[in-house]
């Protein structure tokens, strides 16, 4: 159920890039930067909080995927369920006791790649449009 969560946050962060196609949405072209720089701070005060731990304790002290996801869905949460497979329980495992620097430093990496992408996409339209009008 992990993997599905974090694929599932992986296709927003990248999809919200295509907000910027719409011209309808103008009052939402700012959420995909906001989202991002969102997480790019989470980032930061992870990365702060660990470190101020390694200098007052001796021991990185910055949360585990596991951890966050426990805090913010609850504990015994259908979503924290094991798999039928052992292999994916050992995967899961891993991942969730992994920082949570790593998930938020992908979806960054993840939104500035979608915006990178769809600007592309933009601008080939726009490229389109102005031959054709040239044309025309």
């Amino acid at each position: 159920m992990v993997f599905v969560q974090v694929s599932v946050l992986l296709l927003l962060a990248w999809s919200l890039g295509a907000i910027q196609l719409s011209p309808r949405a103008r009052t939402l072209h700012s959420a995909p930067m906001w989202l991002a720089v969102v997480w790019t701070l989470g980032v930061v005060a992870c990365i702060g909080l660990g470190a101020s731990g390694l200098l007052r304790f001796g021991d990185w002290q910055s949360l585990s995927t596991g951890q966050v996801l426990h805090r913010v869905l609850g504990e015994g949460s259908l979503a924290m369920r094991r798999s039928e497979w052992a292999v994916l329980n050992r995967a899961a495992g891993v991942y969730l006791n992994l920082d949570i620097v790593w998930t938020l430093l992908a979806l960054c990496l993840a939104q500035f790649h979608s915006a990178m992408f769809w600007a592309g996409v933009a601008e080939r339209r726009r490229h389109a449009r102005a031959v054709r009008h040239r044309a025309s």
